[in-house]
């Protein structure tokens, strides 16, 4: 009887550490085989991203192009005519001076001897040319053969019954010749190669005579 309950005490003793055992095992999960889970390792991946270098494309455009011109600046140069010596186109009337053009188109005079200073020239008058009374027939408009100025009035076309811009004997004038100013007394006169003649006063009065156009004031 005594042996048979130490044989009981003994196989319970043994089931007990038995089962000790194999609840100790399963605690962390792992497999039966006794192996020991160590730490969880996470696997992380890193995806490198490259940037390439930045690319500027300047395309050119072919075409024409036009520079503006800095505005250009145009100096103008007056030049003061040489004054011509009066002597050299003297008439032989007192206080006569007679001159032709270079180009021998028109012919003129000033004019000193009398009461009324005049410079003027007889030639072909521009078609734009007003009519104006005629040399002794007043009442009549003509096309005027002569222009004039005298000190104090306004230059002014007039119909000359006698050429008295021509010298008086019937002698060939001189030319004036561009940029020369011919000046006697409060009269100058002086030809212009694209203008034409012009006369005027120390009055502020005068003309300026083309073929193809005038001006008087």
């Amino acid at each position: 009887m005594t042996y048979t309950v130490r044989a009981v005490r003994l196989f319970a003793a043994v089931a007990m550490v038995a089962g000790v055992a194999g609840c100790a095992r399963s605690v962390d999960g792992s497999p039966e085989t006794g192996a020991v889970a160590g730490p969880a390792t996470t696997s992380a991946t890193t995806s490198a991203v490259t940037t390439a270098p930045k690319t500027t494309t300047t395309r050119s455009t072919t075409g024409t192009t036009t520079a503006s011109a800095p505005p250009s600046t145009t100096k103008t140069t007056t030049s003061t005519p040489t004054p011509a010596d009066p002597q050299a186109f003297a008439g032989a009337a007192a206080g006569s001076y007679y001159f032709t053009t270079p180009s021998t188109k028109f012919h003129c005079a000033i004019l000193t001897g009398g009461d009324l200073p005049t410079a003027g020239c007889h030639g072909p008058m521009p078609a734009s040319a007003p009519k104006v009374p005629g040399a002794g027939a007043s009442g009549t408009a003509v096309t005027p053969n002569a222009i004039e100025v005298t000190g104090g009035r306004p230059g002014q076309f007039a119909s000359a019954g006698d050429p008295r811009f021509y010298p008086l004997d019937g002698s060939a004038a001189p030319a004036l010749s561009y940029g020369r100013a011919l000046q006697v007394n409060d009269l100058t006169c002086l030809v212009d190669e694209a203008a034409g003649v012009t006369c005027r006063s120390d009055a502020g009065h005068g003309f300026t005579l083309s073929d193809s156009a005038f001006r008087v004031w």
